[in-house]
């Protein structure tokens, strides 16, 4: 592998940042423990953990089981988070674990007395990545909860997308400015959907509190964007395949969005910022408000935001193009999210979450390089309006197990006015997408029998899904608005799965070496009308030699379905000269004519990847933690054009199987009848099938075949340090990525060329945050990529300095008890993107899917707790 020039960077970044992480280690005989007043009176455990966590701004996960019903003592006097957690429990059979900047509060076994790897055996905690309560998924899982995104500048969930190193911003995203010269990329209607290694927001899985929602517009990805910050307690991210466990789409990786169940008191936030460039300027609301009471509990919470675009002639880099470009685009969001609980009953219990969501907002592409886009080009206003409801109920079962029923219904609409200008002369235009899901699972976990390192553990389940798509464009035609183009799609899915995990050498009977061995095993079925049917295995293994070593390895199949836009798009057929193409051998016949098929397929069958990945992780102090993953997707029969070239594709003999030279009237007859418009003759003489040397198709087809593969590193460090807390982080990642479009094909790079994701990234943090004072410093780089366009020129990195300060505390008491005030510097120095080189003088001269046009933005925000 070529050492670059920008390897070396992110190389040495990683480095400085791996040293500050030892250098703090080395302070942990410094460290002072943080004292606090409490002054708790005998209750619930639950509300004393939960009053803890306030208090000392710190998290306290805890399952609700193993909590039910139970009381803690009085905890009274200056104690620290520690003294104070341990008060709580008392004599029971529980106990704290520090897990990172969190503690975790779990039963007490033999198991974990002394290793900070083996989690609760028979806690309620279901980690993203596997379906077993209490166990600990082999794929690696990276974990961000909403005070530390907060801490990091974070303030909704668009920012997490470009926060988290593994996500490509290429796709549907509010910062890809323009269309197809951005590689194709374009932003339908400001939603934002993760894509995690670059393979597309159809190939990431992205759930709720485990479930689906409806997907946006019509690649298939979907709009994180809608949930509230505040409503969330923790991003869970696998960045492996995982469809043995969840199913389609699960391919790059799946992200699980942990809602806040409950909440007590009431909360608003207001914020307010800009670039200082110009433009981009922000205004925030949100409020949580909730309640908890014995038996149950709820929260709802409501954000609405509004900024204002930056347009071209805000930017000096942006000169060149119209000033009335739209670089980032104009927008006014308002989302609204219920979450509760509600125990019916000793062994039921009640869930549900709902969601709505509504925003408006405004681009304007310019086809000029001069003239406003009123004179040429084109103004879209998209309109989304989404919702969900998911109840659901889990139902304890004898001897430890657990049942659930969980129901969905969701919609995402996007109605799109558009004004197309030529010539100052405007012509009004609409595209609709609607999307809708409606599904039911219902499954089961608990304890099979018990293994030699302890219980194995079963979990199964089955379900149905049913999708839906409905997309129609309109325009005007003779002065009336037109439905010209109408698509509509359904597919219907029924699954079941299963999931093993079997825990080999454990406390009981561990060995030299062998610390800790289990291995894991899940296969899911799934049958989809019209697309077949498709089985998903998947291995897992943990091995600790030692309590302060890890090793974990999986392997597995994953998959995606053909999207209903994909099968179900109108088949276009259009009539062209021979003449314009390169002549086959034979040539075809003089004032002859060619048929070129293209659009959807319904025959589509389901895309298949091979992934597997590698994970060592090292404790070598308390406070430490050092992670390598190693990872690999292999993705066979992607769905895309199969004709690299359609002009040459007749005088290419890879392309044989996808034409019919000189076809009979009757064969003419058959696909001409198939095309629901006809034949749009662009051959520049009358229609004459008799003339059709040839009809080529191009039709989307299962012919693309995609690889990528890489490495994430990762280093944490955390102690109680001066009256606050000290963290300090570091990551990278480095990807490989190659895709070929169809077999005989030559294979191309994708990982490190421009519009691609490059092949490194990586950020390095530190913070302190005390009990009436934070500050925070995160430096981000994005590593240089090739312009392979026009020979090959380099696309300079982008590297960004945030500073992050709070003054107060939402915990009540003391003079700024129940007041905060965060204030953030993203972009401190104001890095401009690297300018990039284009034929099209109205291109954006930069690569948006990469780098960001905003520059400084200062934000300041005021928070309310009662």
């Amino acid at each position: 592998m070529k050492i670059t020039k920008g390897m070396w960077r992110a190389g040495c970044l990683v480095t400085a940042a791996l040293g500050m992480g030892l250098i703090a280690a080395s302070t942990r005989a410094a460290e002072v423990e943080v004292r606090l007043q409490f002054d708790l009176p005998a209750q619930d455990l639950a509300e004393s953990l939960r009053a803890i966590a306030r208090i000392s701004g710190r998290e306290v996960l805890f399952p609700t089981d193993a909590v039910k019903g139970r009381r803690a003592p009085p905890v009274t006097g200056r104690l620290t988070l520690n003294e104070a957690v341990r008060a709580a429990l008392g004599e029971s059979d529980l106990e704290a674990d520090y897990r990172g900047s969190a503690i975790l509060v779990r039963r007490r076994s033999a198991q974990s007395s002394d290793s900070p790897f083996v989690a609760a055996d028979d806690a309620a905690i279901v980690v993203t990545g596997t379906r077993i309560r209490g166990a600990r998924s082999a794929s690696p899982v990276t974990v961000s909860t909403r005070e530390a995104l907060q801490d990091q500048g974070v303030t909704d969930l668009a920012g997490y997308s470009r926060y988290l190193l593994q996500n490509f911003a290429g796709g549907q995203n509010p910062g890809v400015a323009g269309g197809g010269q951005q590689g194709g990329y374009n932003n339908i209607n400001n939603s934002t959907t993760l894509n995690l290694r670059g393979l597309g927001p159809d190939a990431t899985l992205t759930l709720v509190n485990g479930h689906r929602l409806a997907y946006d517009a019509v690649i298939q990805g979907v709009d994180i964007s809608a949930i509230p910050l505040a409503a969330v307690e923790r991003v869970e991210v696998i960045t492996d395949g995982a469809s043995a466990l969840y199913g389609s789409d699960a391919v790059g990786g799946v992200a699980n969005i942990i809602l806040r169940h409950d909440y007590d008191g009431a909360q608003v936030t207001a914020r307010a910022g800009g670039a200082t460039a110009g433009g981009d300027q922000q205004q925030q609301l949100s409020a949580i408000a909730g309640a908890r009471w014995s038996s149950g509990g709820f929260m709802a919470a409501f954000d609405f935001n509004r900024f204002t675009p930056i347009l071209a002639d805000q930017r000096d880099f942006t000169a060149t193009i119209s000033p009335s470009q739209s670089l980032i685009t104009r927008q006014s969001q308002a989302s609204l999210i219920v979450s509760g609980h509600q125990r019916l009953g000793a062994s039921v219990e009640l869930v549900l979450d709902a969601e709505a969501t509504e925003r408006k907002s405004q681009k304007s592409n310019a086809f000029s390089a001069t003239a406003p886009v009123t004179t040429s080009g084109l103004s879209n206003r998209p309109k989304v309006d989404s919702w969900s409801v998911n109840p659901g109920l889990r139902i304890a079962l004898p001897a430890g197990w657990e049942a659930s029923l969980t129901a969905s219904a969701a919609s995402s609409r996007t109605d799109i006015f558009g004004r197309r200008y030529a010539n100052s002369v405007m012509t009004p235009a609409r595209v609709v997408y609607v999307n809708r899901l409606r599904d039911a699972e219902v499954g089961a976990e608990g304890a099979l029998f018990e293994a030699p390192g302890g219980e194995a553990r079963l979990a199964l389940g089955g379900g149905w899904r049913s999708l839906k798509l409905d997309a129609f464009n309109q325009a005007f035609i003779s002065g009336a608005l037109t439905t010209n183009r109408h698509t509509i799609g359904r597919l219907d899915a029924l699954f079941g799965y299963g999931e093993l995990s079997l825990p080999v050498v454990g406390a009981a009977n561990r060995l030299p070496l062998v610390e800790q061995l289990s291995l894991s095993a899940a296969l899911r079925y799934e049958r989809y009308a019209h697309v077949g049917a498709v089985a998903t295995p998947k291995l897992g293994l943990i091995y600790a030699p030692h309590r302060d070593i890890r090793l974990s390895a999986t392997w597995g199949r994953s998959f995606k379905a053909p999207t209903l836009f994909q099968t179900s798009q109108l088949i276009q057929g259009n009539l062209y000269s021979s003449s314009l193409f390169v002549a086959p051998t034979p040539p075809f016949p003089a004032g002859s004519t060619v048929l070129v098929l293209d659009g959807g397929n319904p025959d589509l069958r389901s895309e298949r990847a091979t992934t597997w990945s590698a994970s060592l992780e090292l404790h070598p102090l308390k406070a430490l933690e050092l992670e390598i993953s190693g990872f690999d997707v292999k993705y066979e029969g992607r769905v895309g054009i199969p004709v690299q070239s359609t002009l040459g594709a007749f005088a290419n003999p890879i392309y044989s199987d996808l034409i019919l030279f000189r076809p009979t009237l009757q064969q003419v007859g058959a696909v001409v009848a198939g095309l629901p418009q006809g034949v749009v003759n662009q051959s520049g003489r009358p229609y004459d099938p008799a003339t059709i040397a040839a009809i080529l198709d191009e039709r989307l087809a299962n012919t693309a075949h995609e690889r990528v593969r890489g490495v994430d590193l990762a280093a944490r460090y955390g102690a109680d340090l001066g009256g606050g807390r000290l963290s300090v982080e570091t990551a990278a990642s480095y990807l490989e990525g190659h895709r070929q479009l169809a077999e005989g094909q030559p294979t191309l790079q994708r990982a490190g060329l421009i519009f691609n994701p490059p092949h490194w990234r990586g950020r390095a943090g530190a913070g302190w945050q005390g009990s009436a004072f934070g500050l925070s410093a995160l430096l981000s780089y994005m590593g240089a990529n090739r312009d392979d366009r026009f020979g090959f020129a380099r696309v300079g990195s982008f590297t960004t300095l945030d500073l992050n300060a709070r003054v107060g505390s939402r915990a009540p008491g003391g003079p700024l008890g129940g007041w905060e005030v965060r204030l953030s510097a993203l972009n401190l120095l104001n890095a401009k993107p690297a300018a990039i080189r284009n034929t099209d003088p109205t291109a954006v001269p930069y690569d948006s899917t990469n780098q960001s046009p905003v520059g400084r933005l200062l934000s300041l925000s005021v928070t309310r707790s009662w």
